[in-house]
């Protein structure tokens, strides 16, 4: 598991899920549009690269390394978005467009329009 891309929305996709309730594989599974089988897969090179900790009860857990990363791509995902829908763009695409985007954007880029984002909104 690599793949930049795939990693992020992984450990996203846990982050999100994980502040509503605990993460188990199916409703990752649910989340991302893919098989259970899938998942599993994938969960388990997430914990082999050290970004999740999987426990007894198959709950899935980021770590610190994964955490680290989740909260950035979340961040990001939240921005570019938040950048879009100011543009005009509707929500649905401006967010379908930032997952896109927050992969792509080097650090710089991301710097720079997080800048512009906090320059039309007040500086908050």
């Amino acid at each position: 598991m690599k793949q930049k891309k795939s990693v992020e929305d992984y450990l996203k996709t846990i982050y999100i899920l994980s502040k509503n309730k605990d993460v188990h594989g199916a409703d990752i599974a649910r989340a991302i549009g893919v098989s259970r089988p899938t998942v599993c897969v994938s969960l388990k090179a997430l914990e082999e690269e050290g970004y999740i900790l999987m426990d007894d009860a198959r709950e899935v857990h980021l770590t610190e390394k994964g955490m680290r990363i989740a909260e950035e791509t979340y961040e990001r995902h939240n921005m570019l978005c938040q950048l879009l829908t100011e543009l005009g763009v509707d929500e649905k695409t401006a967010s379908s467009d930032a997952c896109e985007m927050e992969h792509a954007v080097s650090n710089e880029s991301y710097q720079a329009l997080k800048a512009l984002v906090a320059e039309g909104s007040g500086g908050t």
